[in-house]
């Protein structure tokens, strides 16, 4: 159905996530568990948020962050944005 994971960053603050949900999954809420679970455990572990590239014309995983309430910073270069999601 998708999977979801993340690796701490080497400021050890951080980590960079993935996640993927095939697309008969999509729009059922599957991507928005994955990033409620991963979150908790980053939050477990010390870290205070995510960072993650994405086509900037990925709107739903933009509106995924959004929707899960974290402080968004994203800065575009050529179509891809280094997104930046920190906890609140």
């Amino acid at each position: 159905m998708g999977m979801g994971q993340y690796s701490v960053n080497r400021d050890l603050l951080t980590a960079d996530i993935g996640l993927l949900v095939r697309d008969e999954w999509q729009k059922q809420g599957l991507g928005a568990e994955l990033l409620s679970y991963l979150a908790y455990l980053a939050k477990k572990q010390g870290l205070l948020g995510f960072t993650a590239e994405v086509l900037m014309d990925n709107a739903p995983v933009f509106q995924l962050f959004r929707k899960a309430r974290f402080d968004l910073q994203k800065e575009n270069d050529s179509g891809i944005c280094f997104m930046k999601a920190m906890f609140k």
